[in-house]
């Protein structure tokens, strides 16, 4: 009977070991090394991939003897797994070689917070011109027939401000009259080797991640063409200086004469300058988001008394660098109320040429003496307008009243405004994503389920020691 018990308190220990450790996992980081072989006008990649981390982590990137740092740039996805949004970075260090030749990148580390990457490095491999090995194709380069077909490489703006986001689209359009069948050769090597050409540097960035190569028809002039998109993402260039984005080639093959290879056929898009304009001069140096936004507010309750916590919500929503948004600016005022450093939540929608999505930030607010308490007197929320060419301020609305009697109203409060600063123009237009929440309270705690884990692990090893201590004395 005791050992049976012993028995079944070990498995379970084991198993919530085991899923500690999984958990653990999910927190590792990955390094991506570059191409090994590339010409010396094409740029090389170190990436981190950092799972589950809501902002941006500072690493340092390793020197490579003969290579100069041109500039890092940095991109988010948010995929849903379970119901629930899980942010991960990846953060790219783009290295230019000065020479042809072979360079030796040595085996190096990367450290985020607790967890550690190693790479093994490697040996690349600098040609003095561009070119892909043809592999079974014919060297011979065919000229398409002219608008027949062609490679575009568009940007949703040519003029913008730093921050702004830009949107880069590389498209291959075919006339349905073309009288040549071409088949895609190493696409995804060649679409890897085109973003890292066109990608700006000191920019962050938002890919579409296109994974399916669909035709879609599309009319131009009087003729019908298929339009294949093959790279998409969005750009959000932190200096005020222009991008000058190179023409890129995409080499595609079509049947050769009988009995003979595949001829490679060659197309080049045309290169894109697109200006990018300072900001508007501020006396404050600090830095402004950019985009279009509006407030979603909301405290837990209306009435607490003094001393007693009450939770409220900031939420920033609209279009914009989601991302890297930051926390709304307390404002200096009395000593009257205490507010605690806020848990943030993000939730970043990809759609074509436009990243949207929201930020929030949870606040704890504990007031000190009764009486009104203005949180447009606390909390405001700078960012500039590119469409208005305007700062504008994000402040809330609500009130907390603190001491006087209990009412029927004092629950959970939100307001949907789109703008409560000087220059009072709306935002984009959306639900709030409140409407309908039941009523919460501040006093139920979220469980954290690293700290329950290890509670109940201590309580297994406790229960296995006094375990073996029964059998061992029973004995």
């Amino acid at each position: 009977m005791i050992i049976a018990i012993f028995r079944n308190l070990f498995v379970l220990f084991i198993l919530t070991i085991t899923s500690v450790f999984a958990q653990q996992a999910d927190n590792l980081i990955a390094i991506d090394l570059g191409v090994t072989n590339f010409s010396i006008e094409r740029p090389y990649t170190i990436s981190v991939a950092v799972r589950n981390s809501d902002e941006r982590p500072d690493i340092r990137f390793p020197d490579i003897p003969g290579f100069t740092k041109k500039g890092i740039s940095a991109s988010v996805t948010s995929p849903e797994v379970d119901g629930k949004v899980t942010v991960s970075q990846v953060i790219t260090q783009i290295y230019q070689a000065k020479a042809p030749g072979r360079y030796v990148l040595a085996p190096f580390t990367i450290t985020v917070g607790d967890n550690t990457a190693r790479s093994e490095g490697a040996v690349l491999t600098v040609r003095s011109s561009a070119g892909i090995a043809s592999g079974s194709l014919s060297t011979t380069a065919v000229a398409p027939s002219p608008g027949s077909a062609f490679l575009e490489l568009s940007a949703s703006k040519r003029k913008m401000y730093a921050g702004e986001g830009v949107a880069l689209t590389l498209s291959f359009f075919i006339a349905d009259n073309y009288p040549q069948a071409l088949n895609f050769t190493a696409l995804d090597q060649q679409i890897q080797q085109i973003a890292n050409r066109i990608r700006p540097v000191n920019a962050w960035e938002e890919n579409r991640n296109i994974t399916e190569l669909k035709p879609v028809t599309v009319r131009i002039g009087a003729r019908t063409f298929r339009q294949y998109l093959l790279y998409q993402a969005v750009f959000f260039p932190v200096a005020a200086r222009s991008l000058s984005i190179p023409a890129v080639t995409l080499q595609l093959s079509r049947p050769g004469p009988a009995n003979s290879a595949p001829v490679r056929v060659a197309f080049t898009s045309k290169p894109l300058t697109i200006d990018v304009q300072a900001l508007p001069a501020r006396v404050s140096n600090q830095q402004i988001p950019v985009g279009r936004f509006r407030l979603v507010e909301r405290l837990n309750r209306r009435r607490v008394n003094a001393g007693q916590s009450a939770q409220y919500t900031f939420q920033v929503m609209g279009e914009g660098n989601i991302a890297t948004l930051p926390a709304p600016v307390l404002v200096a005022d009395s000593g009257n109320v205490d507010i605690f450093p806020p848990e943030e939540r993000l939730t970043i929608n990809r759609d074509g040429a436009q990243i949207t999505g929201q930020k929030s930030f949870a606040y704890f607010i504990v007031p000190n003496q009764n009486g009104l308490v203005s949180l447009a007197n606390r909390f405001q929320w700078v960012y500039f307008d590119p469409q208005s060419a305007r700062y504008d301020t994000l402040r809330p609305r609500l009130t907390l009243r603190v001491g006087g009697v209990a009412d029927p109203s004092d629950v959970a409060v939100s307001t949907d405004e789109s703008v409560a600063g000087a220059s009072g123009e709306s935002g984009l237009a959306a639900r709030s994503i409140y409407a309908g929440l039941k009523t919460q309270d501040s006093s139920e705690q979220p469980i954290n389920q690293d700290e329950l884990i290890r509670g109940l692990a201590s309580v297994l090893i406790v229960l296995m020691l006094v375990g073996v201590i029964f059998i061992i004395v029973k004995k």
